[in-house]
């Protein structure tokens, strides 16, 4: 579930989202590239450093809910 939605630029969003007790930071490149991150920490190092520190990268939302709801 989104909890909140921040717009970097008009293509390029942060969608901070909770399943269950989980929480989860999702970097959304214009609808087709989204990578996941576990922490505010990690993400901060992927946008100022570009570190790989995502825990899953996918194409599409579907991918993204079978991560979600495996």
């Amino acid at each position: 579930m989104i909890y909140r939605t921040t717009y970097i630029r008009p293509n390029i969003t942060i969608e901070h989202e909770r399943i269950g007790q989980k929480k989860f930071y999702v970097f959304n490149h214009k609808g087709i590239n989204y990578k996941v991150f576990q922490s505010l920490r990690k993400l901060r190092q992927f946008l100022e450093k570009r570190c790989e520190t995502w825990i899953f990268e996918c194409a599409s939302e579907k991918e993204l809910d079978r991560f979600y709801n495996p």
